[in-house]
């Protein structure tokens, strides 16, 4: 299952086309053998189990495919992170490592496992030592070779792993000392609220999600947020009917405002800013994941994001 949940993984950063994913894919080659694997069947297969959704949009002069993960297919990604391997095997060993890489837990939970993977790995590394120490003398050269590759192979594991979890951990002490920036997301897309919020969790702040702009407008006065993260078209009152009121009320009107929606053209863009957006993210965009959490970073001043 690592192909399928490592495309998820890359989706969780965007819509991207499928040739897309196949480039960013050998980011991975070193953890895992994926720069070759085709991933239009892959593609195929998450779409039926409704993981991935899709939809068709010209670009450089052709019509191509854009993929895009559900909130069902982020619930399955963050169920497979936590999922323990059931031996140690060598394989699963390397399965271990790309989990630990392609989502790091900056609030120090999940993958609580990886410690007693370390405890794995230094029982193999003990039995080749006392193998190979206890037959240097009469193994032949090719195999006391072999064995002394298998060694370094585990030993280069447990420190690559030991090292992944100390900067995640210590990325968990260093925010402790500060107070976690809220953000309150506001959309009506199940699916974009979902991937808002994995997002922004991921990159170390705490996100709370609103249904709608009547919902967000009412968690505004009940709850001090940070930022608002929220889309232009919604019923009752849209993005930038909300970007209004917060502007024109006197305890909200320097909370940044972020309008992140599929209206992509100039006018909208320069629409939003001069009505007192603070920023604005076009999720059609392949990079809009990456953005959004910049834009949060940035009027936050924490650049406190998982990169």
């Amino acid at each position: 299952m690592a192909v399928p949940h490592t495309l998820l993984r890359l989706l969780l950063e965007g819509p991207a086309h499928g040739y897309e994913l196949r480039q960013k894919l050998s980011a991975f080659r070193h953890f895992y053998p994926l720069s070759n694997v085709n991933v239009y069947p892959v593609l195929k297969d998450l779409e039926e189990e409704g993981l991935v959704c899709s939809h068709s949009e010209l670009a450089d002069s052709r019509m191509r495919k854009i993929y895009e993960i559900t909130a069902r297919g982020v619930a399955e990604f963050e169920q497979w992170i936590d999922l323990a391997p059931e031996a140690s095997i060598p394989a699963e060993t390397d399965l271990i490592a790309l989990k630990l890489v392609l989502a790091p837990r900056r609030d120090g939970g999940g993958l609580r496992w990886l410690s007693r993977s370390l405890a794995e790995l230094d029982e193999e590394i003990v039995g080749w030592r006392a193998y190979i120490d206890a037959n240097r003398s009469t193994l032949p050269r090719l195999a006391l070779l072999t064995a002394e590759y298998r060694l370094r192979c585990h030993e280069s594991r447990r420190q690559y792993l030991e090292q992944a979890i100390d900067i995640t951990l210590g990325e968990h002490d260093d925010r402790l000392e500060a107070r976690v920036p809220r953000i309150l997301v506001a959309d009506d897309s199940g699916a974009s609220r979902a991937l808002s919020k994995h997002l922004l969790s991921a990159a170390g702040y705490e996100v709370e999600v609103a249904e709608d702009g009547a919902k967000a407008w009412e968690r505004l006065h009940e709850t001090a947020f940070d930022v608002l993260v929220s889309d232009a078209l919604m019923p009752e009152i849209d993005g930038f009917e909300l970007l209004r009121r917060v502007r024109a009320s006197r305890e909200l009107s320097d909370l940044p405002v972020i309008l992140n929606t599929v209206l992509g053209n100039s006018q909208e863009r320069e629409a939003a800013l001069a009505a007192g957006a603070n920023d604005y993210v076009c999720k059609s965009n392949a990079q809009s994941g990456r953005r959004l959490v910049d834009c949060v970073d940035r009027v936050t001043g924490t650049g406190n994001s998982a990169r």
